[in-house]
């Protein structure tokens, strides 16, 4: 699934963000030459993945974004709540009444299932992937290695900061850092399904 040579949270992170630009481009998450050309653009910071919001321009809102239906559609969020500055525009998604209860406060993964993480949805995953990042950025543990008990690499190990208290002070900065970058409009209500993806971005939006 990934080279050997990954061991980090951060490269894991990017090689998995890395396939999900292999399906965009090729529409194959399992093209290993492309994959790993981007993952060295990712991991030398040659190129830089899009602003997370692009994510909510791209997903159907009246749609589930985990199995396509249409049919009582509710915003949800990929990661349980939690008090920090991404949790209103960064972790919203649109879903069914049954994917959002079959889920329920179970982690994305755990919920999906490692096995089954190629069906996963580009959108959400990509959603999730940067989630993961900035968590663990604001943690200070992306180069901590990703490995479970058994001491293999493993993505689902990842969610455990998910769990962490954010540290108010720096999820302070990060939100006036983001704030500068891109905000939302006036008029914009997170929780109403027909305002997800209204933002102002700039051309140099972070991560662009």
């Amino acid at each position: 699934m990934f080279p050997s040579a990954i061991r980090t949270t951060k490269e894991l992170i990017l090689w998995g963000y890395a396939r999900l630009m292999s399906e965009k481009a090729l529409g194959d998450r399992k093209n290993w030459l492309f994959t790993l050309h981007s993952f060295d653009q990712l991991n030398s910071d040659e190129k830089k993945w899009s602003s997370i919001l692009q994510e909510n321009v791209t997903m159907e809102l009246n749609k589930c974004a985990y199995c396509d239906s249409a049919e009582n559609s509710l915003i949800a969020y990929i990661v349980v709540k939690k008090m920090c500055p991404f949790a209103e525009t960064h972790n919203i998604i649109s879903a069914c009444k049954k994917c959002a209860s079959f889920k329920g406060s179970k982690d994305l993964i755990e919920w999906w299932g490692v096995e089954r993480i190629d069906k996963l949805p580009r959108p959400v995953m990509e959603k999730y992937l940067k989630m993961l990042y900035m968590c663990h950025e604001c943690n200070g543990t992306l180069d901590d290695y990703a490995v479970n008990d058994d001491g293999k690499v493993d993505i689902s190990v990842l969610a455990c900061v998910f769990k962490e208290s954010c540290d108010s002070k720096k999820a302070k900065e990060w939100q006036q850092l983001y704030e500068k970058k891109v905000k939302p409009r006036d008029d914009f209500d997170p929780h109403h399904n027909s305002d997800v993806g209204k933002y102002d971005r700039s051309d140099n939006a972070y991560f662009d």
